[in-house]
């Protein structure tokens, strides 16, 4: 405990001479639970809970996720349970993979941004105009696909 303490106290006075302007410490006991769905796949989640009641939840595996703050520990092993499940039947239809194919892309999106937003160097706007177009088109077609959604099992058309 001791060292946890001179290193978040290390840690704190750097980021204050960063320009920190508040740095609020708690203690919290922080929780990694791991579900094995299949040898190959596993759903990993990480829960805080803070000394103030405060319970923060976050889908790490297989892509992060903040899933929010749950009010108890009632409410946590609900919301657990309910993206657990939903996993469990996504991992049975046939287009999971192409679901996680799907996902892994917009991932590397989200860091390519990232990088484009905190790199040395300025984007183009034209580029970034460009992305943004695309972008509206791809949640159009989010859009488009939630409302071609089906009881029935699709079967894969390649």
């Amino acid at each position: 405990m001791i060292s946890s303490q001179v290193t978040d106290g290390i840690v704190n006075t750097m980021l204050r001479q960063m320009g920190a302007v508040k740095i609020k410490t708690l203690p919290a006991y922080i929780n990694i639970v791991t579900f094995r769905i299949e040898d190959e796949f596993e759903i990993q989640y990480v829960y805080e809970m803070k000394e103030n009641d405060t319970i923060y939840l976050q889908r790490v595996t297989p892509y992060p996720y903040f899933l929010g703050e749950p009010e108890n520990s009632d409410e946590l092993i609900a919301m657990i349970k309910e993206d657990l499940d939903g996993y469990v039947n996504a991992y049975e239809s046939d287009n999971f993979p192409l679901y996680m194919e799907i996902s892994d892309k917009a991932e590397l999106a989200r860091k390519k941004l990232e990088k484009l937003l905190l790199g040395e160097k300025y984007a183009n706007p034209e580029d970034l105009k460009h992305l943004s177009d695309m972008m509206s088109k791809v949640i159009d077609m989010f859009s488009l696909s939630e409302n071609h959604t089906t009881d029935k099992k699709p079967v894969l058309k390649l």
